[in-house]
């Protein structure tokens, strides 16, 4: 029956267009072999990998070649047979990764794209999908973005498979009544409406878990042809399930220099939240005070690890690691097997076979990730930004009455936006201000003078952000670290900037 229902709801989904375009473009591996995930989640290719692994790799899980598939143009009836008759029978199939760049189109093809996909993701061995992948400036809207949606398994969760690159577009609605049916709108607008809590449903079942409820919750507050509930590669992407991933800028790894413990502790944190549906709610609680210490100073983290004489640190919550070429790896866990918390970092833990937690290496901290911590979400500069805390949070499978986060659409007094204050800036140390990120220097300026903050960038360089200044009269762009903001002096302050999710 809500088969049916739904079938009829979404006959008017869709419109006359040429189908979608589907072709191999192998070209685009080199790209995606930049691409690396920001939060530090294992790809299909292993820990501290990218996306896909380039082309002359000895290691790799590919069977038979790996094909790059492309998938653009408007989804139309059809496609998803298309799409399966280049991919290739199921028994005999070779490795491929699928590239979408779609406005979308028919709905129920999507649905079919997607679960075409998802049969590529099973099996014993090495799934023969090894990536689904939105580019930056492209984008995946409506009938693709479900197609995106479902093309994983639940145990995907542990090798990710979907990812948007930062800067992509990644859109979800409900349905609508296209606009040759005005003679028609009231009464299919009323009938449609009945069916958005089977729709509601009906995608939960068929996403079998891939996805948290919030995405339906959140996409059914768009009902119309141009609203979307967008994904742009940021935090709030990575707390639907899928994967943020970056480029040279943004991807790259942090140099440890200039780096304190309280950056540290800021990533972790934000490595916390991006865990999403994992993270259990007295998380919310606690997690501010539980980390290594309440009142954390600037300690640069070179003198922690030669202070404690290893590579790899641990604390409560957020673990260190000294990396090859003097970068920095970070993961938001650890545990120095203490009885109770708060009693600061110490040498990782030990057996045998070497470090006891998290394997031989830790993921890389990454520019878009030190970014968020520094109020330059996605390479931009954040002026409004929802806080983040107890009476604003995600937890809909938890407390589902308690559900509040509902966007910049609806003016939800329990999620103010609020302005973010770039004011009182001074510089932290001695710095070099350049023409551009890692361009030539312009001058040197002191310790403690004040700038005004007027824009940020991430850069392909170990420093990860920069900050373009103003002292008098003179502008010029100065690594992010070396800058002191008040507001984002504390390490406890998580936020949501409002424009890029």
């Amino acid at each position: 029956m809500i088969r049916a229902v739904l079938a009829a709801a979404l006959a008017f989904v869709g419109g006359a267009a040429q189908a979608a375009e589907i072709s191999l473009r192998d070209d685009l591996r080199p790209r995606l072999a930049q691409l690396w995930p920001i939060y530090g989640e294992d790809t299909n290719a292993g820990r501290n990998s990218p996306v896909l692994l380039p082309a002359g790799s000895v290691n790799h899980p590919y069977y038979g070649g790996l094909r790059i598939i492309s998938v653009s143009g408007v989804i139309e009836p059809g496609d998803a047979e298309r799409l399966a008759a280049l991919i290739g029978p199921e028994d005999s199939v070779t490795s491929f990764a699928v590239v979408l760049d779609s406005p979308g189109g028919n709905f129920l093809e999507g649905v079919a794209m997607g679960e075409t996909l998802r049969l590529y993701r099973q099996g014993n061995g090495d799934p023969a999908l090894n990536g689904v992948v939105v580019l930056a400036e492209s984008e995946c809207m409506s009938a693709c973005a479900v197609a995106f949606a479902l093309a994983a398994l639940p145990r995907d969760s542990g090798r990710s498979v979907r990812y948007v690159e930062q800067g992509a577009r990644l859109g979800f609605h409900m349905p609508f009544v296209p606009l040759d049916q005005q003679a028609r709108q009231t009464e299919i607008a009323a009938a449609m409406d009945l069916t958005y809590q089977i729709m509601s449903e009906y995608i939960q079942l068929i996403g079998n878990g891939i996805a948290p409820s919030a995405l339906v919750q959140n996409a059914l507050h768009y009902r119309r042809p141009n609203d979307f509930f967008l994904l742009r590669g940021g935090l709030v992407t990575r707390f639907m399930v899928f994967v943020p991933v970056a480029g040279p800028k943004g991807g790259t790894p942090l140099a440890l220099a200039g780096l304190t413990q309280r950056d540290a502790f800021n990533m972790c944190q934000y490595l916390t939240y991006s865990k999403g549906r994992d993270m259990i709610a007295a998380g919310y609680e606690f997690w501010p005070v539980e980390i290594g210490s309440e009142f954390p100073d600037d300690t640069p983290l070179r003198t922690l690890f030669e202070r404690y004489g290893d590579r790899r640190l641990a604390n409560d919550g957020c673990s260190i690691e000294w990396q090859e070429g003097d970068t920095l790896g970070i993961t938001p866990f650890g545990d120095c097997g203490r009885q109770s918390t708060g009693g600061g970092w110490c040498a990782a833990p030990r057996n045998d076979y070497g470090y006891s937690q998290h394997g031989d290496t830790l993921p890389r901290a990454t520019g878009a990730l030190l970014a968020d911590s520094l109020g330059c979400h996605g390479g931009q500069l954040t002026t409004r930004y929802y806080r983040w805390d107890a009476g604003n949070r995600f937890f809909e499978e938890e407390d589902p009455e308690a559900y509040s986060w509902v966007g910049e659409l609806y003016d939800a007094p329990e999620a103010p936006i609020l302005p973010m204050d770039w004011s009182g800036a001074r510089l932290g140390s001695n710095v070099n201000i350049r023409t551009a990120p890692g361009g030539d220097r312009l001058a040197r300026w002191s310790e403690g003078t004040p700038v005004d903050v007027l824009d940020c960038a991430l850069s392909a360089d170990g420093q990860g952000v920069w900050y373009q200044v103003r002292n008098g009269g003179q502008t010029g762009w100065a690594s992010a670290r070396y800058i002191d903001v008040p507001a984002l002096a504390g390490w406890d302050l998580m936020i949501r900037p409002v424009g890029f999710e």
